[in-house]
């Protein structure tokens, strides 16, 4: 059986990270660099690292971040932000970066997918996309310009998938930094309706709501970011949590996850 993958997300502006509160509030946390030296010393399977300003302000990737975090990093390394082209994409590889996130580059633009499929394999392309309730529905929202589009979700995920994608980064704008859980509507909808892995985001408030989108939203690996910028919240705790609800999930031999007792926050005691 596959492991659940547990996925830290460092959402940053250049080198600060932030905090996200519905696509238009950020709390500035630190520096990107303590963040990765925090995560790569505990028992995460992936890092993401989500430079959020750079498509918007035209700044390209950070390829000199990307080389240092990946001497750092023992775990996969996926990188996004700024990527235009497959130079970016090239770039960050030789960097050390596992995989790339890309996002607003495709939206218009689905060949790019099949070109940077076709040319770096669809293992190192994953496609972030950002959905918002629309009424009973889901569209996309498009960070860039604030707004949502006319592009129903599922469709447009099918048509990425069918482009060449290796796995979907599906973040909720209605559930970013709510601290309510995942929009377990929209992974439902979204892993119903595609093949390749899907990876929730958005909403994590207590450990818990990380297993609903597995067991309920059907999806493949689980991220967060907000949650895990606070000392309390490790992601050893996560793991404890994922493992008491029954999913299969990747143990580090050093640490004794079934000695966890948890608060009523979700939290080791």
């Amino acid at each position: 059986m596959l492991k659940t993958r547990l996925i830290p997300c460092i959402l940053t502006k250049n080198e600060l990270v932030v905090q996200s509160f519905g696509f238009n509030r950020y709390l500035p946390i630190g520096d990107v660099r303590t963040a990765i030296e925090f995560f790569v010393n505990w028992d995460v399977d992936e890092i993401v690292i989500i430079d959020i300003d750079a498509s918007i302000k035209d700044r390209r990737p950070n390829f000199d971040l990307v080389e240092w975090a990946a001497k750092e990093c023992f775990v996969p390394l996926t990188v996004g932000g700024g990527i235009k082209n497959l130079e970016h994409i090239q770039g960050l590889l030789n960097a050390g970066a596992d995989k790339v996130c890309i996002n607003s580059v495709v939206r218009d633009e689905l060949s790019f997918i099949t070109e940077a499929s076709n040319m770096f394999g669809d293992q190192c392309i994953t496609v972030s996309v950002d959905a918002v309730k629309n009424g009973e529905a889901h569209s996309i929202y498009d960070y860039q310009a604030a707004e949502e589009l006319n592009l129903d979700v599922t469709e447009h995920l099918k048509a990425i998938e069918f482009a060449g994608a290796g796995e979907i980064l599906l973040n909720s704008v209605d559930r970013d930094g709510s601290r309510e859980g995942y929009d377990l509507e929209l992974l439902k909808l979204v892993s119903s309706a595609v093949k390749i892995p899907v990876i929730a985001l958005g909403g994590v408030g207590r450990f818990e709501h990380l297993a609903e989108a597995v067991i309920t939203g059907g999806c493949q690996a689980v991220a967060a970011a907000n949650i895990f910028q606070h000392v309390e919240h490790s992601t050893i705790a996560a793991k404890a949590q994922m493992l008491e609800a029954g999913l299969p999930v990747r143990l580090s031999s050093e640490v004794k996850y079934k000695n966890f007792s948890l608060d009523i926050l979700g939290r080791p005691f």
